[in-house]
Formats: C-alpha cells, structure tokens, sequence
C-alpha cells in the first residue's frame, strides 16, 4: 500500500466515452425512465403531507424533532419555542428503549417438527452479531428515525473488515529518507446495519405499503471518489467514471451522455452512487456518476431474493400509501398554537412591565426615564400617559386557563407530564392516579410499541438469511508461525444460566460432520471445563454443511416485554410468585431461585447458600399478605425438603 493517500496525483478529468451496443443502450435508457420516474412521483404535493412535498415533509418533521428557532424578521420579533415535543420525543424513545426487543428464533423442518437446538444457537450467533455492529446505539437511532419522520429505512450488508498496519519507525528528528511501509489485512467480516436517510430512498410505487411489495427501489447516495475507488476501482467500466457531472434534470438527448443522471450538485471529490433493486426481475445494479458497474441482469448479491432494506411506518396514513404519519408532525398543531399563544402572553408581560406610553408634552423623553432608580428634569408630571391602561394588567386568569386547556390537549394526544418524569400542573394528584396515568399512556403508547417491535422482526429475519448465507463460511487465514493455511470457523460464546447449575456459558461451534464429537466425549468437555474454571458451560455443536444446506422454516418473532433487570419487571415477578402462593400452587424452588438471582442479576451459585433452596424472601412471601394462605404455605415445605437433596450432574 501507499504509505498515505495524500500523495495520491490528481484523477484525470478526461475519460473515455463506453461504447453502448444496442441491447446495454436500451436497458440503460428504460432503467433511468424508471429512476425519473420515482423521483418525480415522490416530489408531488400530497394531501397526506398537509400539501407538502415529500421533501418539505422531511425539513419541517426535522425543525420540530431539534426545536429549530427561526431568525427574527423583525427587532421586536420574540423567538420562542417551548421544545414540548421533543422532550415527548424523548419520552416516547425512552419507553420503547427499555422495552426487551430481542427475536426469539424457532426453526422447523419441512414436516413441520421443531429443531429448537437450533433455532436457540442463531439466536446466540445474531446476538454476537448484534454485539459486535453495536447495535444497541443504532437501536435508538433508528427508533429516533421512526417516530421523526413517521417511517425509516434500514439496509443489511455483509461488510468486510480492512486494518492497516505500519512497521514501527524511529525517525530520529528527520523529515526526509524514513522508510515507512503498509500493509492492508482483511480481518473477520460481520454482517452490519445502516440507516438509509429517507431523503436518499425511491419506492417505484407510492402506493404499497410493504417494502417487500414493491416492484423495485433504489438508493441514492454522495461518496467520496477515493472511497468509491476503492470498492469499484478494479470493476471494468470504472475507467469510464467522469467528474464532470450535470444534475439529471437536464435536457434527455442520449441515452450514453452519462452526464445526464444526477440529482445533486457535486464537487470533484465526492461521487452520485445510485443502487437499483428490482425484486420481481432479481435484479441489481450500481450506477456511479451515470456509468454501470454490474453485468445487465445481475442477481441480488447478498445470496436471498429479498430487498437488503427493509421499511417500518410508525402511524399508518392509509392503506394504499407507501408512507407513515411523524409522532411529531401528528401533533405540530397544537404544539405550535401553545407556541404562539406563549409567545403572545410574553410579549403582554413585557407590555405589563414596559408598558407603551403617548409623548403630550412638546419636549423629546427617552425611555430613559423609565429606568429604575432614575431623576429627570424638566418635564413636568403626567407628559407620559400609557396608551391603554389594560395593558399594565399582564396575563388574565382567562388566559392562562386556556393555555392549560392546550396543554392538557397535547397531554391527551401523546404522553402526560407524570409519565414524563415532571410534575402535573394540577396539585393534589395521588399516587393511585399518577399509576392510571401511566397505564393509559402505556395505551397510547401501544402503536408504537408495536411497530417498534415489527421493525426489529423485519431486521433479525434480514440477518438472521445474512448469516446463514455468510457467517458459516471457512476463514483461511494464515498462521504466522507454521506459515501455512488453516480452515477454521467461529466460536460464538454468551454468558447464560445453566438451569440447576447457575450462572455459566453457552458456547455455539461450528465443524465439520466427521470431525463432530461424541454426546459422551462434549459431556467429558463440559465438567472439564467446570472442574478448570469452577462455572458451567453448554457446548453447542453445529455442522456448517448441514445448516447450508438444510431447507428449513424459520419463524422470526419478537415479543415486546419489560427487561429483566428493570425495576417493573420485578415488581410483576414478585406479583406472580405471590399470586402462585395465594392459590396454592406447589412452587419449583429451584427453578424460583434461579429465576430470582436472573432478575437482580446475580448468580444463584453465590447469592445462596444452595442454589436448589429457595430465598428467604420467596418462602416469606405468603406470610406477609394479609389474607395468609395455609394450604400454599403447606405445599411449599415438602418442595424445599425435596430440593435439598444433592442431585449429582448427569453421565452418558
């Protein structure tokens, strides 16, 4: 490699021409028809936009989502936005972000018969891959993207990972003769995330509301040159990407005039990349400043004919319109009548305090003089009379009935002050009623909950085909001491409890069939491990030819439930264990005990003395209700005598 970029010559400006025959000729001007045609639908006003373009949608979503304070038009303007939505923005995100969204993933043959080994071992590898995007930072930005703008795009990619190294160099002062190397090393590729700006999608038709429906879309995106060197740099028809662009809605004279295709206006640095999916036809294409990169009828890339990028609508519009309604945009009404009608009350105030006088004396007076603290000659008494004498009174109690009236209306329609951490205007409200609140929050709050939870369904099924397609592939990676080629796979390993032996690992492995090792031999593995490390651990076997190869049916789906570390969700574990004791039902200690030490997140290993015996706290349970019930107090003694004894780990 060059030992930096930025020695790198100038591109040439001058580029060939690509000489079209008449097949790539027509295939190019029906695929830009199509490009133009998406463009232009889009940009349309639509009643559903309140008459806005799709684009004057996305600005005024994006100046309620960050409170944006237009410039004064005038010096007496007053600027002010309370920021109300925002903070129930916030709210709103809040709720959702502590919401456990994980997929739980269930595998069936084509019988219809269960392979749960399975499915649990995809959910621990899309875990990892979770781990390793960081993909909990983009949870909140996309949940963010959602509720904004009332939609959002997301892509599924298999990415390679590049790392650069340098041999250690010890200048000693000099600036010249320094021999400086670099090596460019493909490191392990994981499958990642990205958020498409809305701006940047096409939809061929606006009236599907289901991405996967579409008849095709593209992306349109700006890309640094060097960086698109680097990924299309080798392609063949590279060599015919020019720099000198013109935006697209130019004159259409030639279908080979590659000058013709842009959207944007863009310096000499950066490239227009568009990408086209067409999902009836499975086909892909990469356009870079109007030249092709992809053979004509190239298949989808990623291995699965569906879209890479999946779409969630927040509060649907209609059934026929490709696009959701903005959380925001829903309630920018009342929020910006509150605005104003504070905005009002302010400058009222003001007037109150700097009220407006009339001059009837014939001497010019400053506004000095009404400055506190202030002696003025020579003018005599009453020359400064205030216009109105109303308008000393300030804000009337009418007034601010009514914007609490707005307030309240705003409330109604989103989220309450108490569910948002503040204090009610109202005075006096209990506890009971701040609970009810919340509860009916939780309500108006459903919609979203469930499209949140629809949202990360679309994306682990994207990830979920991705993996299969990649993850199991052989890494041949060269071994810096025997110099020679080793076929290897990746060990996923998550941090879990054991049932019956506390809090250990669950290790996924993947290799070959004839190598895979006995039920007796992974059993051995297991106390080996337990003996060494002094913690359990699961060893999870897979063979990657069989999970390639098997056609099985995968169900993907996601259950929106209260985290469990979260204080609700021990509070409603506490609830269940007592409403179990008050029927008298015969408790599983053991099991209890490993779910309680779950909970607060401990290991029941260390929490209790014996992790088969039950906690104080949960055999104290119905002794402390005020209705005690004997008949569960009774069934809960031989269930502990039972746990007490020692059960020894089982042999094959």
């Amino acid at each position: 490699m060059k030992k930096t970029t930025l020695l790198d010559k100038e591109p040439i400006s001058q580029v060939p021409t690509p000489d079209y025959n008449a097949e790539e000729l027509l295939y190019l001007k029906n695929l830009r028809k199509k490009i133009t045609n998406a463009r232009d639908k889009r940009e349309q006003p639509f009643q559903e936009f309140d008459g806005r373009t799709y684009t004057e949608y996305w600005h005024k979503c994006e100046e309620l989502a960050n409170t944006t304070i237009q410039p004064k038009k005038h010096k007496n303007d007053i600027t002010y936005k309370s920021g109300t939505l925002r903070t129930k923005l916030f709210t709103v995100l809040s709720n959702i972000l502590g919401l456990n969204l994980s997929p739980d993933i269930a595998s069936y043959s084509h019988d219809n018969v269960p392979i749960n080994s399975i499915g649990n071992a995809l959910e621990i590898i899309l875990w990892k891959c979770d781990e390793l995007d960081g993909d909990e930072e983009k949870k909140l930005l996309r949940f963010y993207e959602l509720v904004v703008r009332g939609f959002v795009f997301v892509e599924e990619l298999w990415e390679p990972h590049y790392t650069i190294t340098k041999n250690k160099v010890n200048a000693k002062g000099k600036f010249r003769g320094v021999k400086i190397t670099a090596t460019k090393k493909l490191e392990m590729s994981n499958p990642t995330r990205n958020i498409i700006p809305s701006l940047n999608v096409f939809l061929g038709d606006l009236t599907k509301t289901s991405i996967s429906e579409q008849p095709y879309i593209y992306t349109v995106v700006k890309m640094r040159y060097d960086v698109a060197e680097k990924i299309y740099g080798k392609y063949e028809m590279w060599k015919y990407v020019s720099k000198q662009i013109k935006p697209l809605d130019a004159t259409i004279s030639n279908a080979t005039d590659s000058s013709l295709w842009f959207f944007n206006e863009l310096n000499e640095e950066y490239v227009e990349l568009v990408k086209y999916q067409d999902k009836p036809n499975k086909e892909f294409q990469v356009i870079i400043n109007g030249v092709p990169m992809m053979p004509i009828g190239m298949p989808f890339p990623w291995g699965f004919n569906e879209y890479n990028i999946t779409q969630q609508n927040l509060r649907p519009i209609r059934h026929n319109f490709a696009y959701g309604k903005s959380f925001l945009f829903e309630n920018k009404n009342v929020a910006e009548l509150i605005d104003s009608f504070t905005r009002y009350n302010i400058i009222k105030t003001l007037k109150s305090i700097y009220p407006s006088y009339l001059n009837i004396s014939t001497k010019v007076i400053s506004n000095d003089v009404l400055q506190p603290a202030t002696i003025t000659m020579g003018i005599q008494p009453n020359a400064l009379q205030p216009i109105n004498q109303k308008e000393s009174e300030g804000i009337t109690q009418s007034e601010q009935m009514m914007l609490e009236s707005m307030m309240r209306n705003l409330d109604q329609n989103t989220v309450s002050q108490t569910f948002s951490g503040q204090q009610e205007n109202k005075s006096g409200i209990t506890a009971t009623q701040i609970l009810e609140l919340q509860k009916q929050a939780k309500i108006m709050l459903g919609v979203l909950i469930t499209c949140a939870a629809l949202l990360e369904q679309k994306l682990a099924t994207l990830r979920l085909f991705n993996v299969l397609n990649n993850w199991f592939e052989e890494d041949d990676s060269l071994t810096q001491a025997k110099k020679m080629i080793k076929t290897k796979y990746r060990t996923v390993t998550k941090k879990s409890l054991i049932p019956g032996e506390g809090e250990g690992l669950k290790a996924i492995i993947p290799i070959k069939k004839n190598k895979m090792p006995s039920s007796t031999k992974i059993r051995a593995m297991e106390d080996k491990y337990l003996a060494d490390n002094g913690k359990p651990i699961r060893l999870i076997f897979l063979d990657p030819d069989e999970i390639k190869t098997m056609k099985l049916i995968w169900v993907v789906t996601v259950n929106p439930r209260e985290k469990k570390t979260s204080e609700l969700y021990k509070i409603m574990f506490s609830q269940m264990l007592q409403e179990a004791i008050n029927l008298g039902l015969t408790l599983n200690m053991k099991y209890v005990s490993e779910r309680f030490a779950e909970v607060w997140e401990e290991d029941p290993s260390k929490l209790f003395t014996d992790a088969k015996q039950a906690p104080e706290e949960i055999q104290q349970m119905g002794q402390q209700t005020n209705t005690p019930n004997p008949k569960a107090q009774a069934n809960i003694k031989p269930q502990v005598q039972q746990n007490a004894v020692k059960i020894e780990p089982k042999k094959e």
